[in-house]
């Protein structure tokens, strides 16, 4: 007989109060085999393997590492026979170095009490070394960038002795270089032995990297495909059930209407004091969206928030258009969707009115402290519907929301929050919106980006920043590339993937 598989899931279920998240899957992954896991939000993905990594109490069924049965508390329970996770949004202490967020939980000592620091840093250094990995095990884990700080949850891992990795959305925050480099470590663990599974939406990478594809619909597996048998137009038919397309191509909008926002020479910093926005000269126009790509951690960030009054301007002038100045007239969805976007402990019902509590649809009599219970139900329940927010129940606490519907939530309120659907709310002028489909499926990423071309369309000016170049491609009227903090080139909507990442990367000016 053969070795068990490395990690094998039998019917698992997991029944929230009324709502069934995962029924009845099983799946097994042999040792040094990548497996993709895909489907829309809230297919029961994260559900499936937060059972697997103990986080969740399977409602039935059961899990069994290298065939032996496991009975998961916790998570500590699975990092014990051998299994960890990279989550979707990272587990570190921001003020810890590199070697402390590694070896948190798990510190070396020295005379059995001491935290012996010197030691951490050469197992971390020993470990990143063998990886690849340019990692400095002295670095504050808050200065890293975001690609560092996704390798630092990898080490995580890899340090407590993982022969099973779980990747949620692992390339979500990443250049397309940096996915590149990821996806590379995953074949070369896979090499290695480990056995990899990888939740991801991009289907291109997981038909690049896996050896098959498990598809997830409604909380039940629908197919497993062998990824050299399959494409990713078929396994988006898989994922929604039929009718499934990529987002649309940009269209044209209507024609430029009048200059929204001017930023003249804008210098900026960043939260570590360093200089952010190195003389950005950009115009914002009413009816065109702006799309902006760079390298992450090259200014794109604070040119949102100084757009958006979040950051100060500390040199040069930014320029709003009076129409732009009204209370609500600008919407922000951030690139940080939990500390920024939502507040957790509310429901999603309080989270879609959040910002709006002023607007005359909200409250009775105009006063604010009287909020108008009727009405914002009857608004959440309008945007729960229209951005497809799953579970449909408004009374529950955002936090309890995948991450992808955390995004869909964002979404609803910042964009379709306004007239017609809230009278006496302000016209939307700008939208800002940062990775606005940061771990979305095909059908809501197609969905994100209508919302965006009726901002548009309907008067406002658009910009939207990431770091897909698909996306880029896809949304942009004109395409701006950031560099060391400048504005290096604007190039025409569609421009080829190559020539925007060389912009990217060379940081010269278009000529």
């Amino acid at each position: 007989m053969g070795d068990p598989p490395a990690l094998e899931l039998i019917g698992l279920t997991k029944i929230f109060g009324d709502t069934s998240a995962c029924v009845d899957v099983s799946l097994s992954v042999g040792r040094g085999e990548v497996v993709a896991v895909v489907g829309e939000n809230g297919a029961g993905k994260s559900t499936l393997m937060n059972m697997a990594y103990g986080l969740y109490r399977p409602t039935r069924g059961q899990v069994k590492v290298a065939g032996r049965a496991l009975d998961l508390g916790s998570p500590r329970d699975a990092i014990a026979a051998g299994v960890g996770m990279v989550h979707q949004h990272f587990m570190q202490v921001a003020p810890l170095t590199v070697a402390e967020n590694v070896a948190l939980g798990a510190e070396p000592r020295r005379r059995g009490l001491l935290f012996d620091r010197r030691e951490a840093e050469r197992a971390v250094s020993e470990l990143a070394a063998r990886l690849g990995f340019a990692i400095d095990p002295r670095a504050i884990v808050a200065d890293c960038s975001v690609a560092t700080q996704q390798r630092v949850e990898i080490l995580k891992v890899l340090y407590r002795g993982a022969e099973v990795l779980i990747l949620d959305e692992p390339t979500a925050v990443l250049a397309p270089a940096e996915a590149h480099a990821l996806l590379d470590t995953v074949r070369a663990l896979a090499a290695e032995g480990k056995t990899c599974v990888l939740v991801s939406h991009k289907l291109r990478e997981v038909l690049a990297v896996a050896a098959r594809v498990a598809v997830m619909r409604r909380g039940k597996l629908v197919a497993i495909k062998e990824a050299k048998e399959t494409d990713a137009g078929e396994l988006a038919e898989l994922m929604v059930g039929g009718g499934a397309r990529a987002a649309a191509q940009a269209g044209v909008g209507a024609a430029r209407g009048e200059r929204i926002a001017a930023l003249r020479g804008v210098r900026a910093k960043s939260d570590r004091g360093v200089v952010a926005l190195d003389g950005v000269d950009l115009e914002l126009f009413a009816g065109e969206i702006t799309a902006v790509a760079g390298v992450d951690g090259n200014g794109q960030t604070e040119l949102a928030e100084v757009l958006t009054g979040l950051r100060p301007v500390d040199g040069g002038a930014l320029d709003l258009a009076p129409s732009a100045r009204a209370a609500g007239a600008i919407a922000h969805v951030p690139e940080d969707r939990q500390r920024r976007g939502l507040c957790l402990p509310l429901t999603v019902e309080e989270n879609l009115a959040l910002g709006r509590q002023r607007a005359k649809g909200l409250v009775k009599d105009g006063a604010v402290l009287r909020v108008d219970g009727p009405a914002r139900a009857r608004l959440a329940a309008e945007l729960i519907e229209a951005l497809d927010v799953r579970p449909r129940d408004p009374h529950l606490a955002a936090a309890s929301l995948s991450g992808g519907n955390q995004q869909k939530v964002i979404v609803a309120r910042e964009l379709l929050a306004a007239p017609p659907r809230l009278p006496g709310s302000a016209p939307l002028r700008l939208v800002v919106a940062v990775q606005p489909t940061r771990g979305l499926d095909l059908g809501a990423i197609a969905n994100v980006h209508a919302r965006l071309r009726e901002a548009r369309d309907a008067g406002a000016a658009v910009l939207v920043v990431s770091l897909d170049l698909d996306e880029i491609r896809a949304i942009g009227d004109r395409i701006v590339v950031m560099a060391a903090g400048k504005v290096v080139c604007e190039l025409p909507a569609g421009a080829e993937e190559a020539v925007i990442g060389h912009h990217m990367l060379a940081g010269e000016a278009h000529a």
